[in-house]
């Protein structure tokens, strides 16, 4: 077989790899480990890394559940509003210990809205190449009643998304992992 030259002149050679990737961030688990994913087996110096988290207030969002407490307070409101602040603030502590463990250069967003269609939104905003997201492993059943964010953004998205099944959940549906983790 002869040698073959390289194609210097193919676009390939020449185009910018660098990619925005869009990281939904919610403070739990699956969360942290699809972050853990994301710098394990994607992760290129030169993409541009947002990690996003929605802060959704209930009571605001779904005015339902304000009657159904019994009040209509604005104290109420007030409370879950600063509680949500509190839990973001602690959430953006958290993270940006991650990313300097992790030695990643990432922006860190909060935005307001619905989780799901807040992701898209975002995502399309940042005009990201893809979206990573954690899976909490729910049943078919229970996603039927309660919806998942995972499934929301793989059925919106007009970007790839990468879902980040913890490699717990594997084992346990006796299905085998193609990536090994690095062990920190």
């Amino acid at each position: 077989m002869a040698d073959r030259e390289p194609l210097v002149d193919s676009p390939l050679a020449e185009k910018d790899y660098t990619q925005t990737v869009v990281i939904a961030m919610d403070g739990s688990e699956f969360s942290d480990y699809a972050l853990q994913f994301y710098a394990d087996c994607l992760h290129r110096p030169e993409n541009n890394v947002w990690l996003v988290h929605v802060t959704e207030y209930k009571i605001i969002s779904q005015p339902a559940l304000a009657i159904m407490s019994g009040s209509t307070d604005m104290s109420l409101i007030t409370k879950e509003i600063e509680a949500e602040e509190k839990k973001t603030t602690e959430l953006f502590d958290h993270l940006k210990q991650k990313i300097s463990f992790l030695k990643l250069n990432a922006h860190i967003e909060s935005v307001h809205g619905d989780v799901g269609p807040s992701i898209i939104t975002f995502a399309s905003e940042k005009n990201a190449d893809f979206v990573v997201v954690g899976c909490r492993g729910k049943g078919k059943i229970r996603r039927t009643f309660t919806g998942s964010v995972a499934d929301y953004i793989t059925h919106h998205s007009h970007v790839p998304v990468v879902i980040a099944r913890n490699s717990d959940h594997l084992e346990k549906l006796h299905i085998h992992s193609p990536f090994k983790l690095k062990k920190q």
